[in-house]
């Protein structure tokens, strides 16, 4: 299974001290489930970064963390040879000059989010100012990675910046440039009204720039509802409910993947009870719910991993 969205730099770079912890957690995740995806570095305001990842604001560079991640990696065997991953930067507050996206190229980036939650210089975030969206220097950003052919990843951007990044990347494939769209983990707003989640007119946007959609695994963004609970049968019955509402809505499977945004690595309660699977179990429990709800051998092969194989990474 490709993980679409999956914060495994940020876990490494949050554990450099512990490393063979690392190691005996990525070899269980990737021994029988996850074997690709998109791994991420993901930055926050100032603020959240230093409470909830006790990173201080001076420690914060995106190509120097990289480097760093990167090398850990590499001398450590943390990821096995088999796994077909890309690097992902999730949220670009802290890009310093556009022309570091060659060297975050370099360094194996093929996927961006221009923004996260809070607004930044680039564009507006789900939870910042909603008239907010993509600025001058968000404009030339996005040129910059349809150029290197960079996924550009929508979740996080609120509806103005979506639709500003989407009228750019038209506008680009009417020249004859090649955008390449995701929304790594987003799922419907219209069974679950959240601001991170997509309008049917989103899902469709997405579909016209034969980009795919990360159906993720997090339970608010499944149910609206005040608290977790452990009735993993209610999780799995809802999270695939959105893959059926998108099939329904496309006429199709072909731009429906799957993604995490595994928190279970935290030491946190609240993250323990985040996610709809255990990261251990989740293929053979999401392909199991899928033949249960009549899906074909076929359409789980695509959205298990095809999809995002075909249109992300034979495309990057």
């Amino acid at each position: 299974m490709f993980d679409c969205h999956y914060d495994l730099l940020t876990y490494i770079y949050m554990n450099i001290n512990n490393l063979s912890e690392v190691k005996k957690y990525c070899n269980k995740i990737f021994q029988n489930n996850i074997t690709g995806g998109i791994f991420n570095l993901f930055y926050m305001s100032p603020e959240e970064m230093k409470e909830e990842l006790g990173i201080k604001k001076e420690e914060i560079n995106i190509i120097k963390n990289l480097e760093l991640v990167n090398r850990i990696i590499k001398q450590n065997d943390i990821i096995l040879e088999h796994i077909k991953y890309i690097y992902g930067i999730e949220g670009l507050d802290y890009l310093e000059d556009l022309e570091d996206i060659d060297i975050l190229y370099n360094l194996g980036v093929r996927s961006v989010n221009p923004v996260w939650n809070n607004d930044n210089k680039f564009g507006g975030g789900t939870k910042g100012d909603k008239d907010r969206g993509l600025t001058n220097d968000g404009e030339k950003l996005i040129k910059k990675l349809v150029s290197k052919n960079i996924a550009i990843d929508l979740s996080h951007s609120n509806d103005k910046t979506f639709y500003n990044i989407i009228e750019v990347c038209k506008d680009l494939k009417i020249k004859n440039q090649n955008p390449i769209i995701i929304a790594s983990h987003s799922n419907v707003r219209n069974l679950c009204d959240v601001s991170r989640n997509l309008s049917d007119d989103q899902i469709i946007n997405i579909k016209e720039l034969d980009g795919v959609i990360g159906i993720v695994g997090v339970k608010q963004f499944c149910i609206k509802e005040r608290k977790f609970n452990n009735n993993r049968w209610k999780y799995y019955n809802a999270y695939v409910n959105h893959i059926k509402y998108v099939r329904n809505l496309l006429e199709g499977v072909e731009n429906i993947a799957v993604s995490t945004d595994d928190m279970t690595y935290y030491n946190n309660l609240y993250y323990k009870h985040f996610n709809v699977f255990k990261q251990t179990e989740i293929k053979k429990e999401l392909e199991n719910e899928l033949l249960k709800n009549k899906f074909s051998k076929n359409e789980i092969e695509k959205i298990m991993y095809m999809n995002f194989r075909n249109k992300i990474l034979d495309r990057v």
